[in-house]
């Protein structure tokens, strides 16, 4: 019985070369390394794991893919289907590996794939090579180079998997390749947590951290991660958390009484007329340090002292009308004598 795959059985051809190749027979395959299974499973495993991947799976010169040296791809996969009861691959070859199989100097492709011991079924295609030596018995040959021991998705291996996959926040049938990405995504992590951690010990932390320290009126030297954040959940949720709108209202009434007290003394004081109150509590709203330095330097615009308020009112308590006449040409309203004068001596 012949051994491997016959290059010249594609039914298309590029100047001879077949562009379309059986890789794996649906079935049971024969190997001198041990009988596996290759099912439609399999083929959607193969194809899933090769799409996922996103690149072309290479096709070399004697599983030098496999060792550690140079190895010079022959050709590539580039699509993965099923025909004539077969696992199928869609190639693009090289022209030097062209010119071999047309010369038939290479005769037979040998794909490389890994086994789950749970099944024995085929799960991964990891290569394929030009090779006249095939290991595998029957029609469509294949080397298992690689020792299929090291591969297990079943049984400890599989449950491991699923354990890793869950820890890393992943889906259940995460694939060793997703969970490999996590796991070096993760490290990187923590390397730069510790470089982080490293800068701030030798006091050479970025800039920016000392910027948001200083912001929060922390020393960045001795700031550690919880003090900034507990720093910065403070401003979020302050205990005493007045909105602005409200804040601004009170400000408000504050500053306006604080005023109309600085015009009531001024005008106590004989500094203002009542003329004036309007203006001198505008003043007093605005500037109240300005109007202050005001009344120390103004003269006492007003004589209340001598209007002799207290011996110009009737028996039953009125003002004289030759006392508000006065009190008209000074702009002191009949209120304001009333409110004011009589306690000033």
């Amino acid at each position: 019985m012949a051994k491997g795959l016959v290059l010249s059985m594609s039914s298309s051809t590029i100047e001879g070369v077949p562009d379309v190749v059986n890789l794996l027979p649906l079935g049971k395959v024969k190997s001198q390394k041990g009988d596996f299974i290759v099912d439609k499973e399999s083929f959607e495993r193969i194809r899933n794991t090769f799409k996922e991947r996103g690149i072309d799976i290479v096709i070399d010169y004697e599983h030098q893919t496999l060792e550690d040296v140079q190895a010079p791809a022959g050709g590539w996969i580039k699509d993965l289907f099923i025909r004539d009861g077969a696992i199928a691959a869609k190639v693009e070859w090289t022209p030097k590996a062209q010119e071999y199989i047309k010369n038939k100097e290479y005769k037979y492709l040998s794909p490389v794939v890994l086994v789950r011991k749970s099944d024995q079924k085929a799960v991964v295609l990891h290569s394929v090579a030009l090779t006249n030596t095939p290991a595998i018995d029957g029609m469509f040959a294949i080397v298992n180079s690689i020792n299929l021991d090291d591969f297990e998705e079943g049984g400890k291996d599989m449950d491991l998997l699923k354990k890793l996959a869950a820890l890393l926040g992943l889906a259940e049938d995460a694939t060793e390749e997703q969970v490999m990405q996590a796991i070096k995504t993760a490290v990187g992590e923590v390397e730069k947590l510790k470089e982080e951690a490293k800068k701030q010990e030798e006091g050479t932390e970025p800039v920016a951290n000392k910027v948001i320290c200083g912001l929060l009126g922390l020393d960045s030297k001795d700031a550690k991660t919880e003090d900034v954040a507990a720093a910065i959940m403070a401003l979020k949720n302050p205990a005493n958390f007045v909105p602005v709108a409200e804040f601004n209202k009170l400000k408000e009434r504050l500053d306006k009484k604080d005023s109309e007290e600085l015009v009531t003394k001024a005008l106590k004081a004989g500094k203002i007329s009542a003329a004036q109150k309007e203006w001198a509590e505008e003043y007093a709203l605005k500037d109240p340090e300005g109007f202050k330095k005001f009344v120390e330097k103004a003269p006492q615009a007003v004589p209340m002292g001598e209007l002799g308020i207290e011996d110009t009112k009737q028996s039953d308590g009125r003002l004289e009308e030759t006392t508000m006449a006065v009190c008209k040409m000074l702009g002191v309203s009949k209120e304001d004598v009333e409110k004011y004068g009589k306690d000033v001596k």
